[in-house]
């Protein structure tokens, strides 16, 4: 009848493929895997020695994902910026 779509089902898929598709960029950066994967280490060997609280654990990591999307938002400033510089 009427095929037309309601907005807020267009701006929902809309914010749905943002967020995929910033999810995936981050999760598929070799920087963020290395910056996870030294961390995860890191707490291996200081959960050995000296137990930290799980609430130290999670701030660190929060302070970490900040950080890594605060770098790729950077890096995509830069590189639009040279994109524009080369036109």
């Amino acid at each position: 009848m009427n095929d037309q779509k309601e907005p807020e089902t267009t701006s929902a898929r809309t914010v749905f493929r943002n967020i995929w598709t910033g999810l995936k960029s981050y999760l598929t950066d070799w920087r963020n895997l290395l910056g996870h994967a030294l961390l995860g280490v890191c707490f291996v060997v200081i959960a050995v020695w000296a137990p930290i609280n799980i609430w130290l654990k999670l701030v660190i990591i929060a302070v970490l994902i900040t950080l890594n999307i605060l770098r790729m938002r950077n890096k995509n400033k830069k590189s639009i910026a040279e994109e524009g510089n080369n036109e």
